[in-house]
């Protein structure tokens, strides 16, 4: 017989696997269209290229483009003007490329091109991403005690509301700060420091990184011609790290609030064998107490002399010892 807990299990992996079809199906919905007119106009400029250069070898352009296709993806521009030969692996850059993999958000601009750097990748990975995100718990932890348990108390003294009204009536507002705080208004600030984002760019870009997607179509600092770009790029590692930390403060808050926990355990496998364990264990332990107790009870008392027994005097037949 299957099991309650199995049941909901497979329920839940099913409606995954259709969640994930749903999205494949729209977005190609939405984005081929636009994917066959971009390659039209690619079709028509090559062909209007070439047309008004005949002496050119198509075998050559394209070969050329190709070469400076893969040199783009390594972070190296082909183009002749100053920007194109900016590093891309001085330290600020590398920096921002060490904390957006610890963080797993991975924009994938620039990556590692020699095989020294890709392995030592791996290894600071390894160790990098669990330190990362244990930090970035306990931090949503403490934010969590500071912004949520501290003032449900505070007010709970003074005003005598219940903690579950408090909660239902504190997380709205927390979830709407953070959403200020680290989508909206960063977005009005990437806005205006990024040359061609619009708004809606950023508030995507925004949420593409805190949640650590990282697509990578948005990135940056890439720009040319900004304005203090070491400090741009530290000043965004910051706002990341601190981001996330807001977000998981975010999620933590929702899931207590609607007790996640326990609808969780409908889909674990073995719950109901956990939980029976763990009510019976406190009986167990205290038969073990009691009978250990009444062990040691029974020894000191074998070992206490006589003359000192708590025992009541005893009588031999009718005599009494006085």
């Amino acid at each position: 017989m299957v099991n309650r807990h199995s049941f909901y299990y497979c329920l839940l992996l099913t409606f995954y696997v259709l969640y994930l079809i749903f999205g494949g199906l729209v977005f190609s919905t939405l984005e081929q269209p636009h994917e066959e007119d971009l390659r039209v106009k690619v079709e028509n400029m090559w062909n209007d290229f070439l047309a008004a250069h005949p002496c050119l070898s198509e075998q050559k352009l394209e070969d050329f483009l190709r070469k400076a296709m893969v040199a783009k993806s390594f972070g190296v521009s082909a183009l002749r003007n100053v920007s194109g030969y900016e590093n891309r692996w001085d330290f600020v850059s590398s920096l921002f490329f060490a904390g957006t993999t610890l963080t797993t958000i991975g924009y994938g601009h620039p990556f590692p091109i020699s095989w020294a750097g890709k392995l030592f990748c791996l290894m600071y990975s390894m160790i990098g991403i669990p330190l990362t995100f244990s930090i970035l718990s306990i931090t949503a932890r403490n934010m969590l005690i500071l912004f949520r348990d501290k003032p449900i108390h505070n007010i709970r003294i003074y005003f005598r509301v219940s903690k579950k009204r408090l909660e239902w009536i504190h997380a709205p507002i927390l979830i709407t700060l953070i959403l200020a705080m680290f989508f909206l208004v960063p977005a009005v600030i990437f806005d205006l420091v990024e040359g061609n984002w619009e708004y809606l760019d950023a508030v995507y870009f925004c949420f593409i990184s805190l949640t650590t997607v990282g697509l990578g179509d948005y990135v940056p600092g890439e720009q040319s011609g900004q304005q203090m770009p070491v400090l741009y790029k530290v000043m965004v590692i910051g706002y990341l790290l601190v981001g996330l930390a807001a977000v998981l403060l975010a999620v933590e808050t929702t899931k207590s609030l609607l007790n996640c926990d326990r609808l969780f355990n409908l889909f674990l496998l073995g719950c109901e064998d956990v939980r029976r364990d763990e009510e019976a264990d406190p009986v167990l332990t205290n038969d073990l107490e009691d009978s250990f107790v009444q062990r040691h009870d029974e020894t000191t008392r074998r070992r206490v002399p006589h003359s000192l027994s708590p025992t009541p005097e005893k009588f031999y037949g009718t005599i009494s010892p006085s």
